[in-house]
């Protein structure tokens, strides 16, 4: 199997081509992952699990042992490693810092400060210091 991966900061869509000699079946359950539109995180609230769509996700921040998962209307709580959630996570996700994860279409705002930090204020009204080493990525993401 040959997979050829491009990356292109100015293209609009994502492109992945696979040179297969078989298809098997772990193949085609890959394949329709990657095609699915309504990808969630399963999330705990209270006694429930439930799934949370990439596209309702507005930040994830790791606290401790705890990952909490924010979205408009309510606060979650994930069992998996940051990493691991990053790792599926869709290209709309961008690292705001070691422990934090922003959904950048989900940006209010974004406040500069003196001492040269960028604050982002996201659409639920929460704040998040963008670490120095993460500045030039959230920049780029945004065409500034």
């Amino acid at each position: 199997m040959l997979i050829n991966f491009h990356i292109d900061p100015e293209l609009k869509t994502e492109k992945a081509e696979f040179w297969l000699q078989k298809m098997t079946e772990h193949i085609s359950d890959v394949t329709s992952q990657l095609n699915q539109d309504n990808q969630v995180l399963w999330c705990y609230s209270n006694n429930n699990v439930v799934p949370i769509n990439y596209s309702d996700i507005i930040s994830i921040h790791a606290d401790r042992n705890t990952i909490n998962v924010a979205t408009k209307k309510d606060s979650y709580q994930c069992k998996f490693r940051l990493v691991r959630i990053y790792n599926q996570l869709s290209s709309d996700f961008i690292e705001a810092s070691r422990d934090t994860i922003i959904n950048y279409k989900k940006i209010d705002h974004l406040e500069l400060l003196d001492n040269g930090k960028i604050d982002v204020l996201m659409i639920n009204k929460q704040r998040v210091q963008i670490s120095r080493r993460k500045i030039k990525n959230l920049k780029e993401r945004l065409g500034l």
